[in-house]
């Protein structure tokens, strides 16, 4: 009996470590595996023509993209398709028509009774002032304005000028209030920018960003471009920046100036690779850095001391 208990005990044991190794493996795929990235593009007087394309795992996850035809997003897993910008989604069209035909549909007239019609008529007549005849007229004619009155319409220009100028000294003291506010933030946050722990916690952040910008960045550039800005003038200064960003893009950029006319015409070809653990290692180097922390405290005290 105990050594039925070891045996099923140590295949248990062999499942679960074959279970962690490829739980374990999965990851270091999911990590090291970089995603390879390619971006093209031409564009002549007619029409600017753009595909992009990125692949994981030997292609088990691809996406696509072409503009302008047919201009959208397309992710697939193996051969099924996760996600499609361009399909059509007819029972949303639907809905929106089944929409406006109701919209549009005019209300039906409710019937109203002809007893209740002649009752209405007659009312409205005894409730008429023609019907209440001449005496109603004599009475209201004979009615004059009292002495409060006319207090009240001699006093209307100044309650009008009072308010105005409760109105005016109103907003001045909330513009003056705002300014105070805003003030004492930029004080309080100018003060926070020159101190010594955020100095280096902006230094962390430049090292942790330069990372990944080195990683994501294009391994391989080709380019043929034509140019120019209409004016000789701008197109010679612009031709000059170029040429002393040429060393740094690589030998297979072509860039040729054209000083006659405006144009921009040209293909580009850029292609490279991302690896996931240089992102989530700088994010998660730059996340439990204690400066970032502190630094969001004193974000979080100097809102709350000025009210905000």
């Amino acid at each position: 009996m105990p050594d039925v208990i070891l045996r099923i005990l140590s295949i248990i044991g062999i499942v679960l470590l074959i279970l962690l190794g490829m739980v374990l493996l999965s990851l270091l795929l999911v990590l090291f595996w970089p995603v390879t990235y390619r971006v093209k593009g031409e564009k002549d007087t007619e029409k600017l023509s753009v595909t992009a394309k990125a692949d994981w795992l030997f292609g088990l996850v691809r996406v696509r993209y072409a503009y302008p035809e047919p201009g959208n997003v397309v992710v697939k897993l193996l051969w099924k398709t996760l996600v499609d910008t361009g399909q059509k989604k007819e029972p949303s069209e639907k809905k929106q028509e089944s929409g406006k035909q109701t919209e549009n549909a005019e209300p039906e007239e409710k019937s109203v009774p002809v007893e209740s019609k002649a009752f209405m008529e007659t009312a409205g007549a005894e409730g008429s002032p023609e019907a209440a005849g001449p005496a109603a007229d004599v009475e209201m004619s004979t009615v004059e304005p009292t002495a409060n009155a006319e207090e009240q319409v001699h006093n209307k220009p100044v309650s009008r000028i009072l308010e105005k100028i409760q109105n005016i000294k109103y907003t001045i003291s909330k513009i003056y209030d705002k300014i105070k506010e805003i003030w004492a933030n930029i004080s309080y946050y100018t003060a926070l920018l020159r101190e010594e722990d955020t100095a280096l916690l902006w230094k962390h952040v430049k090292l942790r960003l330069g990372n990944i910008l080195k990683d994501i960045r294009p391994r391989h550039i080709k380019a043929n471009v034509l140019f120019g800005t209409g004016a000789p003038d701008t197109t010679g200064y612009a031709f000059g920046v170029c040429c002393m960003l040429l060393p740094v893009l690589g030998k297979n950029i072509c860039v040729s100036p054209d000083f006659n006319r405006k144009v921009l015409e040209g293909n580009v070809d850029v292609s490279g690779h991302i690896t996931l653990y240089t992102l989530a290692w700088n994010a998660l180097k730059l996340l439990l850095d204690k400066k970032l922390k502190l630094f969001i405290k004193k974000m979080k005290a100097g809102r709350k001391e000025n009210g905000r």
